[in-house]
């Protein structure tokens, strides 16, 4: 074989090789940052959520009659 031909030869198995490593580590910051983005989409559930159940606790008081049918 010709030292091209080895030069050749050797990119395409380091190629090949690194090629499924950058996609792995592409994958793992994907997937890091939609992870973040969740947690802090849940966080902001949960506020809300805290938010609807203190209001409706207070128009509850207000309005006891209300209050029955839960």
């Amino acid at each position: 074989m010709s030292k091209k031909t080895e030069q050749v030869v050797e990119e395409v198995k380091t190629n090949n090789v690194a090629e499924p490593v950058d996609k792995a580590k592409e994958a793992i910051e994907t997937l890091r940052v939609q992870l973040r983005e969740h947690l802090q989409q849940a966080e902001h559930h949960r506020t809300m959520a805290t938010k609807a159940q203190g209001a409706l606790e207070v128009l509850l008081q207000l309005h006891p009659e209300e209050n029955e049918e839960n």
